[in-house]
Parts: C-alpha cells; structure tokens; sequence
C-alpha cells in the first residue's frame, strides 16, 4: 500500500480526495490547504494529518506519491519540490504554464527517477480508449483529417477579474480548455504535432481569449481543425465532440457515443459496411468507487498501479502533457494582440 498527501482541497480537490481514498493500492495519509477554516474541519471530521504548509507536510509524513490539485500558477514550483524530494506526482491539468518548465520538469524527473502523470481525464473515458484501438487497428485506413470541439459555457457576460481574466494565472479559454482539445489530439494522433495556424478572439473577456481556432499538423500528413469555445450559452456543461476522416471511412465520438461509417465490411473487428453504433454504456465501466464519471476513478487506478510498479509510464505522462503545453505557447505566440 502506497502512502500519498493531497495538496489543494478545492472543487477538484475534494473529488479526487474521495476517489482516492477508495483506490486499490494507494492510501491518503495527509492533505494541505492553505484554507485553516477547511483544514479545522477535515481535521475534526477525518483521521487525516492535515497542513496549511506543504513542505511541511512533505517533510514531516513519509510519502510515496502526491497529488498536486492547486490553480495553475502554482504547479511547477510545487512539482519541482517533489521530484526533488524523489516523490512520485500526480499533478491537475494543465503540466504548467510554459513549456520550458514543462520540458525542465520532463528532464528533472528521469533524473530523479520519479514518476509521473497529468490529469488529462479524457484518456481514460472509455469510449475514446474505444476510438485510440480502432485508430491503432486502421480501422478506417489512414486518418486524413480531424476536426476536434469543446464547447462549454464558463464566460457569458463581460469579464474583467479573476483568474480567469488573467494568462499568468492559466487563465483564458486557450490554457482552461485548450489542454484538453490539445492532448485529446495528440493522444489519437501522435506528439509529433506543431501548430500550422490560429486565432484567438475576445467575446465577453477583457484581457484574455473566449474563442480558439487552431489547426494541427500530425507526423506532416494528418490535419486536424480545433475548435474551443468558453462562451457557448447553449451548453450546459464542457462538451468534447471529435470527427475523424479515414481513406476507408470515419468516426465520430464523444465521451458518451461513438458511430463508426465504414466503405467496406470490417469482419475481423465485427463492423458493418456503413454506420455502426457504440456507446459508453458497452465498454467495461467497473471502477471501485464512482464520482464524476468512472474517468476519473481510471485515471487514479493508473497512479496507483504507477506508484506500485504495475507500468512504468502513464499513458497521461509528463512528457505528453509537456508537448500539450508546447502547443498552447505556439497557438498564442501566433496572435500578438493578445500577448
């Protein structure tokens, strides 16, 4: 068993607070918030250690692992003290805000010999595990083209505080929900990817983005539009949609469905010519412990099963989410106006 701390108990904090505390193979032995009226109550109300420091916490607590679930600020010092300290990390999207750190930290922990892994929860839905196997199995020959949606509706009325507002925060519709768009296309279509052109518009936002339009260039030869939209009123919550174009077909999926169009039978995967449906409810969902959605359950059973030696690289590695972070700087380096 595993012994691990949580830093930041926040929205996101919580959840994963829970989901780990039923996790195979990993054990919460103390958590840090910077909040002492949270840290009393937990205190009272769980047989957690808790902190308010979180070197102190480091330092005082044996640990195997630590989840790192603060706002994006502040997540490469945090990270940097861990590695150093030969604690293996799970750290909340995005890796950081620069690419250097990012790259820096990458480098840092194949010195220190630590493992580690992004909260990049879309590699773990089922259905676009189900869409990463039938792009390995060319189930629709070779992929051509993409056009890759979030949608959602975080900024809808004029904004001009807060970390929202604020780039040197994470803040703007490119760092919140472009590492997402991003990473989901580089987990289908591989990390050698540069961005060919962007624009990032202003709606309701003063000093940072609410719309993107990216495009991609996988391996010189795939071409993939993304589209990321914060100001979307029509949406109740973050939506991911993605359609892909094969010379033997296409897919279209979300985290709930997926439909496949083949010109040609495919026997050996058990697919029709024309349209074939799947949906979440198909795959196999068993997780220990549901809240949000059994992503996030998956996405800690691999820190577990990373922490115990079952893998040695997450398939949501520092490395993958460092080249996410590289995409988010060209994307934004492309639109001086907004620097």
């Amino acid at each position: 068993m595993k012994r691990i701390g949580l830093i930041g108990i926040g929205k996101m904090g919580l959840s994963h607070l829970a989901i780990a505390n039923q996790t195979p193979g990993i054990e919460v032995k103390a958590i840090c918030d910077t909040s002492k009226q949270l840290i009393r109550a937990i205190e009272k109300n769980t047989k957690f250690v808790c902190y308010t420091n979180s070197e102190k916490m480091i330092k005082e607590v044996p640990l195997d692992g630590v989840m790192i679930l603060v706002p994006n600020a502040y997540h490469f010092d945090l990270v940097k003290y861990c590695i150093e300290k030969g604690i293996h990390v799970f750290v909340e999207k995005p890796f950081t805000l620069s690419y250097k750190d990012s790259k820096y930290l990458v480098d840092l922990a194949k010195i220190n010999n630590v493992k580690g892994q992004v909260g990049y929860v879309n590699r773990f839905n089922p259905v676009f595990q189900r869409v990463k196997k039938l792009l390995d199995q060319k189930a629709i020959g070779e992929v051509t083209n993409y056009v890759n949606r979030m949608n959602g509706g975080v900024i809808l009325k004029e904004s001009s505080k807060g970390w929202r507002n604020d780039y040197k925060k994470g803040g703007g519709c490119l760092f919140d929900y472009g590492p997402h768009c991003f990473d989901l296309s580089s987990y289908f279509f591989g990390t050698d990817v540069e961005v060919q052109s962007s624009v990032l518009k202003k709606v309701f936002s003063t000093a940072v983005d609410d719309l993107v339009y990216a495009t991609l260039l996988h391996n010189d030869k795939i071409v993939g539009f993304n589209y990321i939209n914060w100001s979307d009123g029509s949406v109740r919550k973050a939506t991911n949609n993605i359609e892909i174009t094969g010379s033997k077909g296409k897919i279209l999926a979300s985290k709930q469905e997926l439909s496949i169009f083949l010109t040609e039978a495919n026997k050996e995967l058990n697919l029709e010519k024309g349209w074939n449906q799947m949906y979440v409810t198909d795959e196999n969902m068993d997780v220990p412990y549901y809240l949000r959605g059994e992503d996030f359950s998956r996405q800690l059973i691999e820190f577990s099963d990373l922490l115990n030696g079952k893998i040695e690289e997450s398939i949501s590695s520092f490395y993958s989410a460092s080249i996410t972070d590289r995409l988010l700087e060209e994307t934004k380096s492309l639109n001086k106006e907004l620097l």
